[in-house]
């Protein structure tokens, strides 16, 4: 299904792999060297400047063609409007497959543009005139289109796109069916985004999604912050009021209130111990930033401390526990360290096959022997020849 050549795909991998491992000093400079050697692709990917400026270009050129065909062609009304929009976002996408198959283009700039320009015509093109269930017709297709291409190009903001829409599409069609929809629709969302976690922790360590391990990794990230969110005091109220128009009494509070406070308070703590238990940096790092959204969200409602003083107060705890935690884990206890180990853990997990098997091959090198018998000769008793 992906557009890209798989060998390419898998060297690149390979190169990435091995680059973890070459600096992790798991292997030496010469195997490194092998592998860069028997493992070539022909993407191009530059350097994120490049990137930019490629972006950037490829931006003026399509804005430019754009107002132009439309000068030309005299384009008025709802219409015409919707049809060029469709017609250029077809035009990218072949300008895309074309870029992909013929300049072999990854994450060049080029390529992650037209997939936005793709995504953003067609948001023009359902948003110009009103019909019947609007915002859900036009989540449920940016879904289906950013799915598409996370799937044809391997992109991890589409993959990202695809999953904000999914539970945009749920929360919309959802709150539709009444006033107790609308109360539990926050807990819908928290098990939607649950699922949604197992799952792609599941297929992660799919061989067959070796390249959409990044897409994965991001699309488990957004679930745990999408969990948090549903269930986060200040993210309910508001949407509470601004969406269903609720109205609350002063004093007043929304349904379930206790709940939500609770949940803000308990969640990221959760998702630390939760990431100790498991080693999981993903966790442990979400959940730390979580907590600075909780305390921003009681500080919210509730005036404890002046703004000044609850910052440098949460910056002398954070320097502290960080010079201990630094100091403390200089020797590995317990399984954690201070020192950076993603590289090692990411090779011995993910690359051992390629570093055994391609570098050194199924063959083994035969062992030399210390004694070394040559240079006599013998003759008689009917035998000749060098020994």
């Amino acid at each position: 299904m992906t557009a890209y050549n798989k060998k390419n795909l898998y060297n690149k991998y390979a190169q990435e792999q091995s680059s973890f491992a070459f600096r992790s000093q798991c292997i030496d400079e010469s195997t490194y060297k092998k592998i860069l050697e028997t493992h070539v692709d022909n993407l191009y990917t530059p350097n994120f400047f490049i990137r930019i400026g490629l972006a950037l270009l490829t931006l003026v050129a399509i804005a430019s063609l754009f107002l132009l065909i439309a000068l030309f062609t005299h384009v008025s009304g709802e219409d015409g409007f919707i049809g060029l929009c469709v017609f250029f976002a077809i035009m990218c996408y072949g300008s895309l497959e074309l870029m992909v198959h013929v300049k072999n283009y990854y994450n060049a700039g080029i390529d992650n543009l037209l997939m936005a320009l793709i995504v953003l015509f067609f948001i023009i093109s359902l948003s110009i005139s009103e019909f019947p269930n609007q915002y859900e017709v036009i989540s449920f297709t940016i879904m289906i289109v950013s799915l598409f291409l996370a799937i044809r190009f391997t992109d991890a903001f589409m993959s990202i796109l695809a999953y904000v829409n999914c539970i945009g599409v749920i929360f919309l069609i959802y709150t539709k069916f009444g006033t107790f929809t609308k109360a539990t629709a926050p807990f819908v969302i928290m098990i939607v985004s649950l699922l949604f976690y197992f799952l792609m922790k599941k297929i992660y360590d799919n061989k067959k999604m070796l390249f959409y391990k990044f897409s994965i990794h991001s699309v488990m990230i957004l679930t745990l912050i999408s969990l948090y969110a549903a269930g986060n005091y200040f993210v309910v109220r508001e949407l509470s009021e601004q969406m269903f128009g609720l109205e609350l009494k002063p004093g007043g509070d929304i349904a379930f209130g206790w709940l939500f406070w609770l949940f803000t308070a308990t969640t990221p703590v959760a998702y630390i111990f939760y990431g100790i238990r498991k080693k999981d940096l993903m966790l442990l790092r979400t959940g730390v930033i979580l907590i600075v959204t909780s305390a921003a969200t009681v500080k919210y409602y509730y005036e404890i401390l002046p703004i000044e003083d609850v910052m440098i107060i949460c910056g002398m705890l954070a320097i502290t526990i960080s010079y201990a935690l630094v100091r403390y884990l200089s020797t590995p206890k317990y399984g954690f360290t201070f020192e950076n180990t993603d590289g090692a853990n990411k090779i011995l997990v993910n690359a051992e096959t390629i570093i055994i098997t391609q570098v050194f091959g199924n063959k083994s090198k035969p062992v030399k022997d210390h004694l070394q018998f040559g240079g006599g000769t013998s003759e008689g008793g009917g035998a000749s020849g060098d020994f």
